[in-house]
């Protein structure tokens, strides 16, 4: 029997899963930051082999025939070169494939593996892949690379107004309280005291991002204007892609990955309308498997397999719980 990894190594976790050579799942494994701009490509390589012995689920007969590895912070043409050598001195697979995790995400969400997908998680980035084979992506390193989205981002956003609202010189928000209760902290001069003395805590604050959606249901303004750039950021990065790799006018897939994305179902059916205003045969798909599910398709069809309907319904059903 043959074996094929994936993982999938982003800025807050990394996944491994195993298939065997009739894409049967073996295993799945989850462990820490697999993108070595978090602790650095030891802690980032720990990681990735937690994820994959737990993938294994305790078998010692697994060898694997090829490996794809999806990792956040392959970039520039020297973070391919080093994290290549990094994967070669573990020995893991006597061939493998290194991609962006945003190739591996739209390879999780498009049957045919073409198409374009935004990312919106802790922060975000757009791939698209014609069906010639032609593809762009965006740098995806944040706002002074062209990019907005994500956590990060809508973290920033958050916080600006906060402290407007409570200082007097913004609109007023509900989130300007919440976020007290969030950080556990008696008043704003604290909590402006905890972000200055401790950066790491601003880090922390994107746990409270998706805070706004229960506070657009409520009709905060200053959160509905934040979910009205996540969605025009959205669309923007879309049409960008589309018109650079001139497939407006046909059926493209639209894959939205991220926990941004997810937040309220309404996020999903507004980008869906607007995406048809310019693109009408567009298919716009809300990303249910995790990204690695891309990764494992990846290094399985490197040996010339062929997808078929009833291996991608069952890669469909897919799903990886927190530990």
């Amino acid at each position: 029997m043959k074996y094929y990894l994936g993982v999938d190594g982003g800025g807050s976790k990394t996944e491994a899963l195993v298939l065997d050579e009739n894409a049967v799942v073996i295993g799945v494994g989850r462990a820490g930051p697999g993108n070595y701009e978090v602790h650095g490509i030891e802690s980032a390589k720990k990681c990735w082999l937690e994820s994959i012995e737990q993938a294994k689920s305790g078998r010692d007969d697994i060898r694997f025939e090829k490996a794809c590895f999806g990792l956040g912070g392959a970039d520039f043409p020297e973070d391919y070169e080093m994290y290549n050598k990094e994967i070669s001195s573990l020995n893991i697979a006597p061939e493998f494939v290194l991609e962006n995790d945003a190739v591996i995400a739209l390879r999780a969400g498009s049957s045919d593996y073409w198409g374009i997908l935004i990312i919106m998680g802790s922060g975000s980035n757009g791939f698209g892949k014609a069906k010639d084979g032609k593809t762009f992506r965006y740098y995806g390193e944040g706002y002074e690379f062209g990019d907005w989205g994500g956590s990060y981002s809508a973290t920033q956003d958050l916080l600006h107004n906060i402290f407007r609202s409570y200082d007097g010189r913004g609109e007023k928000t509900v989130l300007e309280e919440r976020i007290l209760d969030f950080f556990k902290v008696k008043n704003h001069d604290e909590l402006a005291k905890l972000l200055y003395y401790h950066p790491e805590e601003k880090i922390r604050a994107q746990d409270f991002a998706t805070s706004i959606f229960k506070a657009i249901e409520e009709e905060d303004n200053i959160a509905v204007k934040i979910g009205e750039k996540i969605i025009n950021e959205a669309i923007i990065s879309i049409k960008g892609l589309m018109k650079r790799l001139d497939i407006m006018k046909e059926n493209t897939p639209v894959v939205l990955a991220g926990s941004f994305f997810k937040g309220a179902p309404w996020i999903a059916e507004n980008i869906s309308a607007r995406t048809h205003m310019f693109a009408p045969n567009a298919e716009v798909i809300l990303l249910e498997v995790p990204p690695v599910v891309g990764a494992a398709l990846i290094a399985w069809e490197s040996n010339e397999r062929l997808m078929t309907e009833d291996i991608w319904k069952r890669m469909s059903k897919i799903s990886i719980k927190k530990k």
